[in-house]
């Protein structure tokens, strides 16, 4: 019997829900205005700059957001592959400690296994609720 998450097609599954809840929580908290502000906005104060730098900042801004949305797009991947590495070099380890002593060394490596899964669950929804996180907490005088 394999785990369900030592298939990268389970793993990927719940990471794009999860990205999927992320979007979804994300415009619904903050707005879509907000969101496309948090990615591309000049996030320099206009009071404190100098207006020519402030300026020349726009650009750099807008640019730093193409790279955040790429970072945003490769989230599932990271997320699908780290869970799947995790529990997939579990299962290996298990297959290899049963064959060495069938009864006995495994006992120990499924509570090991069990510990790991706990903890990989813990990071999984931990970072998911981080990425929400980061698009919802903000100030009140940049909402809306």
């Amino acid at each position: 019997m394999r785990p369900a998450n030592a298939d990268l097609n389970s793993t990927l599954g719940m990471a794009l829900v999860a990205m999927g809840a992320w979007l979804f929580i994300s415009l619904k908290v903050a707005g879509p205005k907000f969101f496309i502000w948090e990615l591309f906005g000049n996030k320099a104060d206009k009071v404190e700059t100098p207006k020519l730098i402030y300026i020349m900042l726009i650009p750099i801004f807008i640019g730093v957001g193409f790279i955040e949305i790429i970072s945003i797009a490769f989230r599932p991947i990271s997320l699908s592959f780290r869970l799947f590495g995790n529990v997939f070099g579990g299962e290996n380890l298990l297959v290899s400690m049963t064959g060495i002593a069938p009864y006995v060394v495994p006992a120990i490596f499924y509570f090991y296994e069990v510990l790991v899964g706990g903890v990989q669950a813990l990071i999984f929804t931990l970072l998911v609720a981080i990425y929400v996180g980061l698009m919802t907490n903000h100030d009140e005088d940049h909402a809306h």
